[in-house]
């Protein structure tokens, strides 16, 4: 079964839209802005992070703290995740690892893509560390730092009693309720997948997430939003490819219709107001 499907998102973000938009800035002299953003990808918003989601504590995955806050003046690709998924997530990582090679080309240095995670309770600093040299990662991975509740799986798959408790933090909490983020935790497939980290540990539950991404502009105003999944062309990492469930092989063939590479720079470029 798909876990990290692509739900339905009422968020703090989608409601400025009724409230109106404000246009990227443009830089003094540009000859030619980059066009907007396709309507098919995602919607164009305007909502200023709140303060307490700027000064929100995560370790990234060099072990250091990080704060969205630090990042004042950079363009910003926010993507949720967490590192045991099994079928969506992966292919989002194969296309952020492309997105940030384009951009390490441009030598921009005011632009960062960042995942943050939705399994705190697993997704310690030490298994993102894991997870970003499993990788390659030239990308932020961050996981929430204080307090996690304890994972608690549901009795059934679907029906009453399909979606778990705990994995709760303070600091995802917040930001689920801003961005629109449904985190949820569901049973295990079956058969039960493996853990990349201790192969010879099954899993013992899964989280269910929203997909997509977020950009935010060099003022901490979220500029768009989208809930596409990833699509992806391209070679995973071996170890990657061997943790993948049934779903995520089939996707691995047959890439999901959704945002590319090339989509996320662009809509990075028009929220930058310069090209990438």
């Amino acid at each position: 079964m798909k876990r990290t499907s692509h739900l339905m998102r009422v968020s703090t973000v989608a409601a400025a839209m009724a409230v109106g938009l404000v246009a990227a800035s443009i830089p003094a002299g540009a000859s030619s802005p980059p066009p907007k953003p396709s309507s098919k990808l995602g919607v164009i918003v305007n909502v200023p992070l709140t303060k307490d989601l700027l000064d929100a504590a995560f370790t990234n995955e060099a072990g250091k703290t990080v704060h969205l806050g630090d990042y004042t003046g950079d363009t910003i690709f926010l993507v949720p995740f967490l590192s045991l998924c099994e079928d969506t997530c992966p292919f989002t990582t194969g296309n952020l690892l492309q997105m940030q090679a384009i951009l390490k080309k441009h030598k921009d240095t005011k632009v960062l893509v960042v995942t943050i995670s939705t399994d705190p309770y697993r997704d310690t600093p030490a298994r993102i560390a894991a997870y970003a040299k499993l990788i390659g990662s030239n990308f932020e991975i961050w996981t929430p730092q204080g307090t996690t509740t304890t994972p608690v799986p549901p009795k059934n798959y679907s029906g009453k009693d399909s979606v778990g408790t705990g994995d709760e933090n303070a600091t995802l909490t917040a930001f689920e309720k801003f961005f629109g983020w449904q985190v949820q935790v569901v049973k295990e497939g079956k058969p039960a997948g493996v853990d990349w980290m201790a192969p010879h540990e099954k899993l013992t539950y899964d989280i269910n997430h929203s997909d997509g991404f977020w950009v935010i502009n060099s003022a901490n105003v979220v500029r768009f939003e989208s809930g596409d999944l990833p699509n992806f062309h391209g070679k995973l990492a071996a170890a990657l490819v061997a943790f993948l469930s049934s779903d995520g092989k089939s996707a691995y063939k047959h890439p999901y219709k959704g945002w590319t590479p090339t989509n996320g720079i662009q809509v990075m470029s028009w929220v930058a107001g310069k090209k990438l």
